[in-house]
């Protein structure tokens, strides 16, 4: 197969939530193969340095901006410093986001009790948060660029309370804002259309990490596959949807759950 049909050493790819546990992973694989990683995020800037030095060679490709992406002035100044040092922006992945990870979950996150203060901090992060992002940097995005909206399996599928401790729930905030941004993605998929700018969504599924052996075994049963995933195993679709091997797809929702919404 030709290289270069997966080739992204010439893009300059923004990716939001940057220092997440997922976005490290991206950040580093991109910039692996060549492309220009600006990663945004609310931690200190010093905190992103000593990343960005840990990973060796890779990191000379990757550029830190700390910014909160609720606050559109903030993140036009950001948008002039990135254009003045790197001189364009060829995609985007909108993967900030709070995740209401199981192992923070409250008795207070039923739905019946929900706090509305949770609720616009949520949404005002996971939905407005990438809208303005989309608004902000997409509007200065050439032809042929691309866009990936993060949602979840939770997004287009109810959450499967079952799985978490008792009188333990994922809160409704969560479901709503993810799929709020599939919705977001196909009406920018239709809008930007015209001006060749790709809009997709990826729909992940749970990835392990410190969650209790209780809550991991759950999860796994309600999995064709029967287990959680690993956050190198979303790497090859985020690649695939910045490269031109997808010039043809936009609007597309790209489930990549282990199956968990195939029953």
């Amino acid at each position: 197969m030709d290289k270069k049909y997966f080739n992204v050493s010439d893009k300059v790819v923004i990716l939001t939530g940057g220092m997440g546990m997922l976005g490290k992973v991206y950040a580093k694989a991109m910039a692996s193969c060549g492309a220009q990683v600006v990663l945004l995020d609310i931690i200190p800037e010093q905190q992103a340095m000593n990343y960005i030095k840990s990973i060796g060679k890779y990191g000379k490709n990757i550029h830190y901006y700390k910014v909160d992406i609720s606050q559109k002035n903030e993140l036009l100044s950001v948008r002039r410093k990135i254009l003045k040092k790197l001189g364009k922006i060829d995609a985007l992945i909108n993967n900030a986001a709070i995740t209401a990870r199981a192992e923070n979950l409250k008795k207070t996150d039923r739905f019946e009790n929900f706090e509305l203060s949770r609720w616009n901090r949520d949404m005002e992060v996971n939905v407005t948060g990438t809208m303005l992002c989309c608004q902000v940097f997409g509007s200065k995005m050439p032809k042929g660029s691309t866009v990936i909206n993060i949602s979840s399996t939770y997004g287009i599928v109810g959450p499967d309370q079952r799985i978490y401790p008792k009188g333990i729930f994922k809160p409704v905030s969560y479901s709503v804002s993810k799929g709020a941004v599939v919705a977001l993605t196909k009406y920018l998929a239709t809008t930007w259309g015209p001006k060749q700018i790709r809009v997709n969504c990826v729909v992940p599924g749970g990835v392990q990490e410190k969650q209790s052996r209780d809550f991991i075994k759950n999860y796994s049963l309600r999995t064709p596959l029967g287990r959680m995933a690993r956050p190198e195993e979303y790497i090859g679709l985020i690649v695939y949807l910045i490269s031109d091997s997808s010039s043809y797809c936009t609007g597309g929702v790209f489930t990549q759950d282990g199956g968990w919404t195939a029953w």
